[in-house]
């Protein structure tokens, strides 16, 4: 009953799809290692916008949190590690398309039009694409702990009225093939660099440091057996998740579950339940169970259970990354 009350206090959303517990998890970066150390110092980025990719790059590291906490935080020794890297320019391209349309050219009035015209523009959109690659170095070693890189982009259109004539019931839309080039990279404009390497910096957030996400875990609306698809029980759980009444729900599967121990899609919302309420053992143990007796459901498609692997496979990444998280928060020398 205690699990039931905090389940129902996680505030879980029901989506519109398919119906479902959410709730919060910690993730832990894509480079594990880059999160030991808690203190680092941002150096040179070389390249062209490199000052702006340092700037965002010490801007992110004072901006990461996990639990509302900040995950860096300084040492009176000084920093243990630096972040240091290179910006390249990938490409720079402009787009240009040919467009007409009827408009109002002179008003009587605000609302009142008294002579419409055609009008051409041209278009051009100009992209600019960008490489950020940054390096993890221990001060201590000198040692390079990680070498990641990051794409970015930066678009800006401007168009221009380049004819105006007489409305002559010609179409409107485009009226010529449009044209594009592909710029030297290194004349790019200045503004657009920056955009791009702003953009690009911030892809390193999940790179470099563990971080909350909101995760889901669905329900099965459809039994696999007999005895779940037979039992009135199972849609009024199913309509229970959807209106909300998670209790009544989680309540449901566990009553169906101790009559029929061997019913995979209930024990696959039991292990539901157990994830949105943070038990991810228990969670992985109910569809752990559930994947092996799917094996024995005669003329099972495999789309029918692929709900259960999948959700077999998202606890256990869950209950690695938690290990790899508390490893992270572990005061020194325990």
């Amino acid at each position: 009953m205690r699990n039931l009350v905090v389940l129902a206090g996680l505030g879980l959303l029901v989506a519109c799809a398919t119906p479902g517990y959410e709730y919060e998890a910690r993730i832990a970066p894509n480079f594990p290692q880059a999160a030991d150390y808690r203190d680092p110092a941002v150096g040179r980025f070389r390249g062209p916008a490199g000052d702006v990719a340092e700037a965002e790059f010490d801007a992110m590291l004072a901006d990461v949190r996990l639990d509302g906490m900040p995950w860096f935080t300084a040492s009176p020794d000084g920093p243990d590690s630096v972040y240091e890297g290179d910006v390249s320019i990938d490409a720079w391209n402009e787009d240009v398309r040919y467009e007409r349309e009827r408009r109002c050219v002179k008003h009587k009035g605000v609302f009142d039009c008294k002579r419409h015209a055609m009008v051409e523009t041209e278009c051009t959109t100009g992209t600019v694409e960008v490489t950020v690659t940054t390096r993890l170095i221990d001060l201590t070693s000198n040692r390079t702990v990680f070498t990641a890189s990051q794409p970015g982009g930066a678009a800006r259109e401007t168009c221009i009225d380049i004819a105006e004539y007489p409305d002559d019931g010609r179409p409107e839309g485009v009226y010529r093939d449009p044209r594009q080039s592909n710029y030297n990279p290194y004349n790019a404009p200045i503004g657009m660099v920056q955009d791009a390497v702003t953009e690009a910096v911030r892809r390193f957030r999940y790179d470099i440091a563990p971080y909350n996400k909101t995760v889901r875990a669905e329900i099965m609306t459809d039994g696999l057996v007999p005895e779940e698809q037979n039992d009135a029980r199972f849609a009024l759980a199913v309509e229970a998740t959807k209106q909300g009444n998670f209790i009544a729900a989680c309540t449901q599967w566990d009553a169906i579950a101790r009559e029929y121990p061997r019913a995979p899609a209930v024990l696959h919302n039991q292990g539901a339940c157990a994830e949105a309420r943070g038990d991810m053992e228990t969670a992985q143990a109910r569809y752990a169970r559930a994947a092996e007796l799917v094996g024995g459901v005669p003329l099972l498609k495999p789309k029918q259970a692929r709900p259960i692997f999948d959700a077999l496979e998202r606890v256990s990444g869950r209950r690695v990354d938690q290990t790899v998280i508390d490893g992270m928060m572990a005061p020194e020398g325990s």
